[in-house]
């Protein structure tokens, strides 16, 4: 990468590489600007209430809480989740909805995370870890370095349900947690994590953030000749999954590692960047070789 070791270039910014290893963390709720719930006075209440009672339940180590959902957010939910169903049986990869069915999530409520935990834990060995938002790269890949996978329990704002520019219930429940059920996905998810932790350098950090973003994130994959949608992100919108695979906008390239780790993106909009893995034991192989080429002792 062209990047100097001491500094980055993260979402169009200049940042120093020590972020990556050691990033600050977030002891309030910050909701960015232009955020559609930014000028919601009870929204933004509500989002603090659930930032608190989740980051405690994070740092003590409780578990998921109980969440008591409110008519609005359980609204979203039933407005959001039978499109997206839709849009899935079209679009996505078999991996995603064979475990989505097994999953069993329902449309009509909105699932108690420590549910699902117990139930991904008897497949797979993996739990979720309440999260009270985004947390740090680094932070996020330590907890699923030890099998635990962050999850948010807050709904996004009503004004915009086909889109969020942070990961909220939706995102995760119906984005990321059901792949989890997949033991191959769960251990190609867990080598990144472990990687993403072991390292020392911002550089290597970075070019594993980039590695995932492409791939668990915002990744296509093909599928008897056929692009399947494969990322969480765009799972989980009713907005990026036609325009991950069909706009004119958006570039859609085979799945090169080396041009995947040197591609910046902005998290904040659509995604204009798109690559195709052929496979995932082919995605697996080709971090194992990258982890290998970094030195990082967890294999």
């Amino acid at each position: 990468m062209n990047e100097s070791p001491n500094t980055l270039v993260e979402y169009g910014s200049v940042i120093d590489a020590h972020q990556m290893v050691e990033p600050p963390d977030t002891t309030e709720l910050e909701l960015e600007p232009g955020h559609p719930g930014e000028h919601d006075a009870e929204y933004i209440a509500r989002r603090k209430e659930l930032f608190a009672l989740t980051r405690k339940h994070r740092l003590e180590k409780l578990g998921p809480p109980f969440v008591t959902y409110t008519p609005e957010e359980t609204r979203i939910w039933r407005e959001v989740s039978p499109k997206l169903d839709e849009l899935h049986r079209k679009y996505a990869c078999e991996i995603y909805l064979r475990a989505k069915d097994d999953l069993a999530i329902t449309q009509i409520e909105i699932p108690q995370l420590r549910t699902l935990s117990e139930r991904l834990e008897s497949e797979t060995n993996m739990h979720l870890v309440p999260a009270e938002g985004a947390l740090p790269y680094r932070t996020f890949y330590e907890y699923i370095a030890q099998r635990g996978f962050p999850v948010t329990q807050f709904i996004r704002h009503g004004s915009h349900p086909e889109f969020t520019p942070e990961p909220d219930m939706i995102h995760d429940c119906l984005g990321h947690v059901p792949p989890l059920m997949n033991q191959d996905y769960a251990e190609l998810l867990t080598l990144i994590g472990k990687a993403a932790a072991a390292t020392p350098h911002g550089d290597q950090v970075l070019a594993l953030k980039r590695f995932s973003w492409f791939s668990i994130e915002f990744g296509l994959i093909e599928e008897r000749g056929e692009t399947k949608v494969f990322g969480a992100g765009i799972l989980s919108s009713t907005g990026e999954i036609p325009h991950a695979l069909f706009s004119p906008n958006a570039t859609r390239r085979p799945f090169v590692t080396e041009t995947v780790i040197s591609t910046d993106y902005d998290p904040s909009q659509m995604q204009k960047d798109f690559f195709i893995a052929p496979s995932l034991p082919f995605l697996r192989r080709e971090l194992e070789s990258l982890v290998r080429r970094f030195n990082i002792p967890v294999l």
